[in-house]
């Protein structure tokens, strides 16, 4: 599994957000990530339906973390900026494959999936600083 640089821009503008006491100009933001603020309000946008950011607009255009860091996961921001994934093609629960059952690889990628899961659950933003 590769994360995508949105997604991890993404966890980078929450510890940012989070090591600012929870509230930043975007500017300011985009800078500390290495961005343009374009790319950041982007980030932000997919972010703020999960409640994860706000932004108050206008000419300040400060943003804060929507929530506290340590309620925020590391999955919550994969999941907001990249959808639910599979470690194989074979996993999405829209796919029927008859081998499925005593298939050992599937069976292996499914613990790999479930242990890599339950470790981006396990680690919150507040960890990560």
């Amino acid at each position: 599994m590769q994360l995508k640089t949105n997604t991890v821009h993404g966890i980078q503008i929450l510890r940012h957000l989070y090591k600012q006491q929870g509230e930043d100009r975007v500017i300011n933001i985009a800078k500390a990530v290495g961005i343009t603020s374009p790319l950041a309000t982007r980030i932000m946008a997919r972010l703020r339906p999960g409640g994860y950011v706000t932004a108050a607009p206008g000419q300040r255009g400060y943003c804060t973390l929507g929530r506290p860091a340590a309620e925020i996961s590391f999955y919550d921001v994969v999941v907001a900026l990249e959808g639910e994934s599979c470690t194989c093609h074979c996993m999405e629960s829209n796919r029927e494959c008859e081998r499925r059952r005593q298939c050992k690889t599937y069976k292996f990628l499914q613990t790999l999936q479930s242990n890599m899961i339950k470790a981006m659950q396990g680690t919150s933003i507040a960890d990560l600083v």
